[in-house]
């Protein structure tokens, strides 16, 4: 795309469209000191390009709230809008259950916030360098995770519940054939990959800090190298799925991660049974009140 913009200019005086380039700084939930390398190299070679940096924290800024208020997390939503963003956003993490729910909450808050600030900065579409390996892992994760339902919304082309359109422009690439690619440019594009830091036999099943994110990318990392057919066919089955037209509007969506509750389903109780919009109804709750989605109601509740 750098390529393609400097030859319109070069030709025309000008660029068809321009790329803001966004990278969120989680450092406040998990280690980054290898992604914050690779954002150095990418501006040193691409310098032409406009570069922004949020930290994950920032989604507090927002008036779209992350609205997460489950018993689990009273005692963070107490003195919750008194403290700094970075201790507001650690409290909330530290009062999850388990590592997947912190992880799972970690993705949620970063996908938020890139669709608050494309909307911020006047971007029409969100381009984002899933390969199909990875778009593989986030169609069984999620679907294990209990947002099945939502998987057109999260691994297709389109338009977004979060308001902006999101596009996969690597969808039919391998992980192993970016990473060929990237040493087959001149000069190569290593510096811009992230290192695999746990090789597929290194995760231990059973270890309480493993989540269910760490087990699907085990699985196709080892699946890509001898069964890539495999790791494509997740991907073009889950494309099968297709969402709603934006037309016909979305109903109802999940107060946490902003997708579509599923159609007759408010997601779970706060004591784990799930929720039907007729008890929704029978117990004198607003019917437009905020809900959480199976998903994100499981990963907020205590084991």
């Amino acid at each position: 795309m750098d390529q393609q913009l400097r030859n319109q200019k070069d030709r025309t005086g000008r660029c068809s469209f321009q790329i803001e380039v966004l990278f969120i700084d989680q450092s406040a939930a998990v280690q980054q000191e290898e992604y914050l390398e690779v954002w150095r190299c990418l501006k040193e070679r691409f310098p032409s390009r406009s570069y922004s940096l949020a930290r994950l924290e920032d989604i507090f800024d927002f008036a779209a709230d992350p609205q997460l208020d489950s018993p689990a997390l009273e005692a963070a939503a107490t003195d919750g809008r008194t403290l700094p963003k970075q201790q507001r956003l650690e409290k909330f993490l530290s009062s999850l259950p388990s590592a997947t729910s912190r992880n799972d909450m970690i993705g949620i808050l970063r996908s938020r916030l890139i669709a608050s600030l494309a909307t911020n900065h006047g971007c029409k579409i969100i381009l984002y360098g899933d390969s199909t390996t990875r778009l593989a892992e986030r169609t069984l994760s999620e679907t294990a995770k209990g947002r099945g339902g939502a998987i057109p919304w999260l691994t297709a082309d389109g338009h977004s519940p979060r308001g902006v359109k999101t596009v996969y422009p690597m969808r039919d690439l391998l992980r192993k054939e970016i990473a060929a690619y990237a040493t087959m440019t001149d000069p190569p594009l290593t510096s811009l990959l992230l290192r695999q830091q746990k090789c597929a036999t290194s995760i231990v099943t059973s270890s309480k800090n493993t989540t269910i994110d760490d087990l699907m990318g085990q699985y196709f990392d080892s699946v890509e190298q001898n069964y890539p057919s495999i790791v494509a066919n997740v991907v073009r089955t889950s494309g099968r799925l297709a969402a709603p037209p934006p037309d016909t509007g979305i109903g109802r969506v999940c107060s946490a991660c902003r997708l579509p509750l599923a159609e007759g389903t408010e997601g779970l109780r706060w004591s784990g049974d799930q929720e039907t919009s007729e008890g929704h109804i029978a117990t004198g709750r607003n019917e437009d009140a905020a809900a959480p989605c199976y998903g994100c109601a499981r990963s907020m509740l205590n084991p």
